[in-house]
């Protein structure tokens, strides 16, 4: 049973817990918070992780913004329009420059962060934010990256969709080699690159936010990794390569090893550990931000 207020759906893809209107939103809290969910996942799963998120940083809103698989057979620009009402919702919350407070990103898996590649792009095509960039540069801003980001399409596809089953797997993989092996053929005819090539590169970017992030910072925004030795979906090598190559560019960056859980499972398997490491990661962002000593209660 849900513990948080309900969320008010926006599209097909985007829902909202509206915390806009409350009379003294707490400091030390985001404004805003996106979560990114993963493919198909389930809305009792991703309500868990609002719930949560709501405990932890009640005056805060919440985007949830969905992914399914029709993602990755449309366009551009379907794509952007879907996640337009999270642009106008970000636009909205950080407005008034005397109360922004910040943006906690959280992503769950591959197709979480395909959403933040497609959100990103959004928001550069939206036009620069109301305050000037010396206040975005000490916007207090965080990332949660969930077991992303993966490096082969094609072996994380035979691992979520093929069934568990020996026979039924291995008649399952030719046809989806076939289905990866059109999408492959056709997202480079529209001279894109691989998605999890450029869902890495993206995920590299110090303006993490375009028009509301400082692009010459990597240090300013911190960043916590979560992977376990039993993610056959994103593997563990996959994660660690890419936080060592983000903390040799200088991203203030921390990874968190779980041992045991499946993809999207760590929260599950040590929730205190998992939102123990969320909050510390928003810490890292308010100290950075100019907050000083942060509350240990938070």
């Amino acid at each position: 049973m849900s513990t948080s207020p309900p969320l008010r759906k926006l599209n097909s893809h985007v829902s909202l817990l509206d915390s806009s209107r409350v009379q003294s939103p707490n400091p030390l809290h985001p404004s805003v918070i996106l979560l990114f969910g993963w493919l198909e996942a389930e809305p009792a799963y991703l309500q868990k992780y609002v719930d949560r998120l709501h405990a932890n940083f009640p005056t805060s809103t919440i985007v949830l913004i969905k992914a399914d698989t029709s993602w990755y057979f449309s366009s551009e620009s379907s794509l952007e329009k879907e996640v337009l009402p999270a642009v106008h919702t970000i636009r909205r919350e950080l407005s008034d420059a005397d109360r922004t407070r910040g943006v906690l990103v959280h992503v769950l898996s591959n197709g979480g962060a395909l959403q933040l590649v497609t959100l990103r792009k959004a928001l550069a095509k939206s036009g620069a934010t109301e305050h000037p960039a010396s206040r975005r540069s000490r916007l207090p801003i965080a990332l949660v990256l969930d077991s992303t980001p993966a490096s082969s399409e094609l072996a994380s596809a035979i691992q979520s969709w093929a069934p568990a089953n020996t026979l039924m797997r291995w008649l399952a993989i030719p046809p989806i080699t076939m289905l990866y092996t059109g999408f492959y053929i056709a997202n480079a005819l529209a001279g894109h690159p691989p998605v999890f090539r450029a869902i890495r590169d993206e995920l590299k970017s110090a303006d993490l936010l375009p028009t509301v992030t400082n692009r010459g910072e990597p240090e300013a925004i911190p960043r916590a990794y979560f992977t376990s030795n039993k993610d056959v979906i994103t593997p563990m090598k996959d994660v660690e390569t890419h936080y060592a190559e983000v903390v040799a560019l200088g991203f203030d960056a921390t990874i968190e090893r779980f041992v045991g859980s499946a993809h999207v499972s760590h929260a599950r398997l040590d929730p205190d550990r998992y939102w123990r490491a969320v909050n510390n990661v928003w810490k890292r962002a308010l100290q950075k931000s100019g907050h000083g000593r942060v509350l240990a209660s938070l």
